[in-house]
């Protein structure tokens, strides 16, 4: 017995969920909306018409949104190894500059030049400035 109450409660809330919606025009002109179809009167069922309104399309909006998400973050990591990458570069053209700087720096004898002539002290001291002015604009 308590089978059966518990199925036509089920079957009731059932048919509940299920409801029709119906349209009409009144003879003045006004357009009517109601859920049970009236007496006398022509009337559409437009249930059929009406979107569910049930249907949850969120899951397709969050993995759009996921893969909006995920190639900024590859975007982000690819700007951030390029940066890297320019800033290893950088270190090292700097390194390079002081070292040379380094070589020029100093009052020592040293042959420059394909042919291995002999630096003047002007030429030197031009070379410094030369490579000050590298290694200024590369670590700095």
């Amino acid at each position: 017995m308590l089978r059966v109450f518990i199925a036509l409660c089920l079957l009731l809330l059932a048919l509940d969920g299920y409801a029709q919606l119906y349209k009409w025009v009144d003879a003045e002109g006004n357009v009517h909306y109601s859920d049970s179809k009236p007496k006398g009167q022509a009337a559409e069922d437009i249930s059929a018409k009406l979107p569910s309104t049930n249907i949850d399309s969120s899951h397709k909006k969050l993995q759009a949104l996921d893969v909006i998400r995920q190639q900024r973050l590859q975007d982000q990591q690819k700007k951030q190894q390029q940066l890297q990458s320019q800033a290893k570069q950088r270190q090292r053209a700097c390194s390079q500059a002081r070292s040379n700087l380094s070589r020029v720096r100093g009052r020592s004898y040293f042959r420059y030049g394909d042919g291995g002539q002999k630096t003047s002290e002007a030429d030197r001291k031009k070379m410094q400035a030369q490579a000050q002015a590298r290694v200024d604009r590369l670590c700095n």
